[in-house]
């Protein structure tokens, strides 16, 4: 399957070690496929995907998000996703 397009996005993780809280920060990267996106704990076929959106939240990230049947995801992004958007809509139109 080849990949159309890729989205890094962020995960935050937390741990407690010696009674301090640390926060983790990964990059991981959702993966517009021919038939589905996948994200680092997931698989959405593009049949269940309703919508996707973004929106700023300050001037160095934003989120991005996949509306489907199994309900609202959010993924935390460094730059603004138009070239995902407009292919997975692109594939969504002719699909």
């Amino acid at each position: 399957m080849e990949i159309i397009a890729s989205l890094p996005y962020m995960v935050v993780s937390r741990s407690i070690e010696w009674n301090e809280q640390l926060f983790i920060e990964s990059e991981e990267k959702l993966l517009l496929l021919e038939d589905k996106i996948i994200s680092h704990t997931d698989d959405f076929t593009l049949e269940e995907i309703w919508d996707v959106s973004y929106r700023a939240s300050s001037s160095e990230y934003g989120f991005f998000y996949l509306h489907t049947a199994r309900g609202l995801f959010s993924y935390r992004v460094h730059k603004i996703p138009d070239q995902f958007i407009h292919k997975y809509r692109e594939i969504q139109k002719n699909g």
